[in-house]
């Protein structure tokens, strides 16, 4: 199967089949046997049976193409929680695979973006998720080659507009993007008793930092808005990132969220001098979705 192979990398990740790209990192799952004593007769005989448990996988991949590895984050972020089989193969320095860890019925626990900030250069747009797995088969790649495909540079972390905000957004500084965990739990259903994963996603809060030369208008738009004490759900809004080309001018990808509520505001302290504070803004999320051009 041919991967993508963009940055300098010997990590890669399989989903459902597909090539899903290049790893910056990957963790394979822990594993630990619990030893359970129970007794047998009148004769108080010690026996131990084990109980096997796998913890969680970890992996890291720069956003640069459409693949099956977005196609989760979408989905997931979409309400679909559906399980996926794939695997992390190892490469040596010539792309031939020397180790493959396959899973099965991969379950997202958690999805994390890094900081977008004006001031953070040339920092690429990562993906860092966690997830739950029901078996791992690790064992050798067995000579598979992979094949260097795309060349598409990486977004960067610095590259990026706001739109819907009840001011300039030219003057937001930095996104703290939310945070998305999953939390499972089993339950029995049907006369067999099956054994039903449930899945349970929250989002966690957007943060906004506005510069000092529109936060006077950001503190006027937060005094209107908590006048009556109170945060109405119809005061929700929709607010847009876009990630930009070099040129700040072509959109590479898009971050919707909807139905915005204000959490918070919170500001610099001020000092004995001139300059001016920036302010930061939090909101709870209804949704989020995401989407490369």
């Amino acid at each position: 199967m041919a991967l993508v192979n963009t940055l300098a990398s010997n990590l890669f990740l399989e989903l459902d089949g597909q090539a899903a790209g290049a790893l910056r990192t990957a963790q394979p799952a822990s594993l630990r046997v619990d030893l359970v004593p129970h007794d047998v007769g009148r004769e108080l005989v010690v026996r131990r049976s084990a109980r096997v448990a796998l913890g969680e996988m970890a992996a890291e991949s720069t956003v640069l193409d459409n693949s099956a590895l977005t196609d989760w984050v979408a989905a997931v972020l979409a309400g679909n929680l559906s399980p996926h089989d794939g695997a992390v193969l190892v490469a040596d320095r010539n792309y031939t695979v020397q180790r493959r860890i396959g899973f099965r019925g991969a379950r997202l626990t958690r999805l994390a973006w890094p900081a977008l900030d004006a001031r953070a250069g040339k920092q690429p747009v990562t993906l860092s998720l966690r997830w739950l797995v029901d078996m791992v088969d690790d064992g050798p790649g067995g000579g598979q080659k992979t094949q260097l495909a795309s060349r598409r540079k990486a977004l960067l972390a610095s590259n990026f507009r706001v739109g819907g905000l009840p001011f300039d957004g030219a003057a937001v500084t930095k996104v703290e993007l939310p945070v998305l965990q999953v939390t499972w739990s089993s339950s029995r259903t049907g006369d067999l008793r099956d054994r039903q994963l449930d899945g349970r996603a929250q989002l966690g809060p957007l943060a906004i930092t506005v510069s000092a030369r529109q936060a006077e208008a950001a503190r006027a738009w937060v005094r209107k808005l908590v006048v009556d004490g109170s945060i109405d759900e119809a005061e929700g809004f929709a607010l847009q990132v876009e990630l930009l080309d070099a040129t700040l001018k072509k959109v590479m990808a898009t971050i919707t969220f909807s139905s915005c509520l204000l959490l918070g505001m919170d500001e610099d302290p001020l000092a004995n001098d001139d300059r001016l504070s920036e302010l930061v803004l939090r909101f709870d999320v209804a949704g989020m979705k995401f989407s490369l051009a």
